[in-house]
């Protein structure tokens, strides 16, 4: 009688990267808060990094926590400019009165 080989147990998953989930919600909370965006931003380069060397899941994580805080800043700018800009107009159409 041949023992039969035993299959090998479930193989579990590399854990998430804590870092990469604060950089989503520090993203998403940069929609009310806007200077979150920019954590959000720094913790997702900081995550993508850590998975890189640690061989950690949550790559998708980190990466949505970038691209939405890099679009939210870039909202955020654009706005300062346009308030900028309509105000720098007000005080010239007032300077002209």
């Amino acid at each position: 009688m041949t023992p039969t080989p035993t299959p090998p147990g479930p193989s579990t998953p590399p854990p998430t990267n804590i870092m990469a989930l604060a950089a989503f919600a520090l993203s998403v909370l940069g929609t009310l808060v806007p200077p979150a965006a920019l954590g959000g931003v720094v913790c997702g380069h900081l995550a993508r990094r850590q998975i890189r060397q640690r061989q950690e899941s949550g790559d998708s994580w980190a990466l949505a926590g970038l691209i939405l805080g890099y679009l939210l800043i870039l909202l955020s700018l654009a706005g300062l400019l346009l308030f900028g800009g309509f105000v720098a107009t007000m005080f010239g159409i007032m300077a002209f009165m």
